[in-house]
């Protein structure tokens, strides 16, 4: 599983599990491949519908896809049926793709989406751009599990990790040819898939960046090894300009284990890497920024910075924390 919301979601069902929570899971990308795919509207409202009688309260979680087509028949049926509507958007880029709609799907959308019961938005850009907008809104930010087992104070070895989709707009480009001009003297990994909206020739030429460069490219982690693996590394690095970023999971998770990030200032992830506090700031797109980045850190501010980072995870984003306030706020719509 790769993906910040696709993991996030998965740990809130986990939290409803354990507190025994009584629901009903409806996956709306039943069949996620192919033509098929066109038959899982269907299914989830056959579903819904199904299981109507013996609901209090709809909460879809979805990607912009579901905004536009599924939460509309959503909002009518909990109308319809007297429960109560929460949405939960994945991502950072809610508004940009929302602003995107043409006239009809905009209408819809005001008079649906924006009038449900309660409406969860990742970042705090978004809670301030719709907070004058009469919606109730609540902050649900990436959260992880908290781990067994940390990095702890091992000595800073000069290992940063790359974790995540590998594309060019997650920056590899610019972290390969820093890793060029930084040689053997410091450890630069890449984990995760070569694919993502690319052609078959664009992920050759990364394949052959990656035979250029020995070594640098680990290959795509199961999730029972993500965090064993980040463990081993001192600082994430995520040089990103995705346009739909919101808080990247990996970095959760880097935070969690008390490994300091090198990330962009972009989108919302400012919001959640304190620069020189937490790890780093950068300008996007710079070979340059990413080489001084690394060159920062040092056996003397290193241990500083991994405590801040774990400090940070246990008191925003631990899941127990953001799944607990998320269920105690839809349950007081009642």
């Amino acid at each position: 599983m790769i993906g910040g919301a696709t993991i996030s979601f998965g740990y809130l069902i986990d939290y409803l599990k354990e507190q025994e929570e009584s629901f009903t899971l409806v996956n709306t990308q039943h069949f996620p491949k192919g033509k098929i795919k066109i038959l899982n509207p269907f299914l989830v409202l056959l579903k819904v519908v199904g299981n109507i009688f013996k609901a209090d309260v709809i909460f879809l979680n979805c990607s912009d896809k579901g905004i536009k087509y599924l939460s509309p028949i959503l909002y009518f049926i909990a109308k319809i049926f007297r429960l109560k509507f929460v949405i939960r958007p994945f991502g950072g880029d809610f508004k940009d793709y929302t602003e995107r709609f043409g006239k009809v799907q905009k209408w819809i959308f005001n008079r649906t989406t924006l009038k449900t019961d309660l409406l969860f938005l990742q970042t705090k850009k978004l809670m301030q751009f719709y907070q004058n907008k009469n919606i109730k809104t609540l902050q649900l930010p990436t959260s992880r599990d908290n781990p067994t087992e940390v990095r702890g104070e091992r000595d800073f070895e000069k290992r940063f990790i790359y974790l995540g989709f590998v594309n060019k707009s997650k920056g590899i480009n610019h972290l390969l040819e820093a890793a060029k001009e930084l040689g053997n003297d410091y450890t630069i990994h890449i984990y995760g898939p070569i694919r993502e909206n690319y052609e078959s020739s664009e992920e050759k030429r990364f394949q052959e960046k990656f035979d250029e460069q020995k070594g640098i490219y680990q290959g795509v982690l199961q999730k029972e090894k993500v965090l064993e693996t980040i463990r081993k590394y001192d600082v994430l690095i995520l040089p990103t300009f995705y346009q739909g970023e919101g808080y990247p999971g990996v970095i959760i998770e880097a935070y969690s284990l008390g490994l300091p990030v090198i990330s962009t200032n972009w989108k919302a992830i400012p919001e959640i890497v304190a620069n020189k506090k937490t790890g780093l700031l950068i300008e996007p797109r710079s070979t340059a920024a990413i080489v001084d980045a690394i060159q920062f850190f040092n056996t003397s501010n290193y241990q500083s910075l991994s405590k801040n980072a774990r400090s940070y995870f246990k008191k925003t984003f631990s899941t127990k924390r953001v799944a607990g306030n998320t269920i105690a706020a839809i349950k007081a719509l009642f």
